[in-house]
């Protein structure tokens, strides 16, 4: 009789887990986020294998595959196709990492994993919780909203300076918060020919509509956050750059499919340090307004 009502209070309160995580359809409301585009190499073993608007990266080693982001939820048959059109398969993908984990960057990891036959995931240690919830909890929403796409076992946690070597490839892990708690940049340096570039995949310090620097219980420091992302992005002079969506590092403005191989289209630091100062700029805006509302 004790087992049986063990039991039956097992499965009550499974029933409630389960029903408090039920799956979550959140539309895309960006098509270009689920818009096509080609891949195409952007300087030696980097590779573009992202969507029209979503930056995901794909770096060939001599001993796999690393993948930084997956696009959003339905983005799987479109990253598939760009790897294989490359001439890699995805059981090559050894590791998977991301920019940060909105949905829109993190959404087809697990499809992306499972076809890899066990890729590891590798993830800033405070957006790790977020991605093995399956977007459920974040800090705007710390009770739960549901389950938006896959959960995502996080098999190694990143922290700031952390290195994530495969083959004679190594990144540095850079800690780029405000966007989300977690997000990171990550630089590299990558031979193409005699030259050796040093690469940077920056997470761009941009404020969501709707989010507020001050005021937030679930992020009280997000202010200081997006100031520390700022400055920090400031001081790097990188050969090559480029970040988590095709507007932040202007794609389609240097790039055209067909474009002959030019990693230089890439390299315009101008262009770098104009839009960092850009999302500076907006920072400050957005600050100044909500610091005069509360005087």
């Amino acid at each position: 009789m004790k087992s049986t009502l063990l039991i039956a209070a097992g499965l009550a309160l499974f029933t409630t887990v389960a029903g408090a995580q039920q799956r979550v359809h959140l539309p895309i409301t960006n098509q270009d986020w689920l818009k096509p585009f080609p891949a195409f190499k952007i300087v030696g073993n980097l590779y573009y294998v992202g969507t029209y608007d979503l930056g995901c990266y794909l770096i060939s080693t001599r001993d796999g595959l690393i993948l930084i982001n997956s696009g959003a939820p339905g983005s799987y048959p479109l990253i598939k196709a760009n790897i294989e059109s490359l001439g890699f398969k995805l059981t090559d993908i050894k590791l998977i990492t991301s920019t940060h984990g909105h949905w829109d960057h993190v959404g087809d990891i697990a499809a992306l994993q499972k076809a890899s036959g066990g890729a590891r995931v590798l993830m800033n240690e405070r957006d790790a919780d977020v991605l093995e919830s399956g977007g459920n909890i974040d800090w705007r929403n710390p009770k739960g909203r549901g389950i938006i796409y896959d959960p995502i076992h996080v098999d190694r946690r990143l922290k700031d300076g952390d290195k994530i070597t495969l083959g004679e490839t190594q990144l540095t892990v850079h800690f780029s918060p405000g966007h989300t708690k977690g997000a990171t940049s990550f630089t590299l340096p990558v031979k193409d020919g005699a030259r050796t570039y040093n690469v940077l995949i920056a997470n761009m310090p941009g404020i969501n509509a709707g989010v507020h620097l001050l005021g937030s219980p679930g992020y009280p420091n997000m202010a200081q956050d997006f100031a520390y992302t700022i400055a920090d992005l400031k001081k790097y002079s990188p050969d090559i750059w480029v970040s988590s969506h095709a507007g932040q590092f202007n794609l389609h403005q240097v790039y055209k499919p067909g474009d002959p191989y030019n990693p230089a289209r890439f390299g315009d630091l101008a262009a770098y340090k104009a839009k960092v100062e850009g999302y500076d700029q907006a920072y400050h805006k957005q600050l100044a307004e909500e610091q005069a509302k509360t005087e």
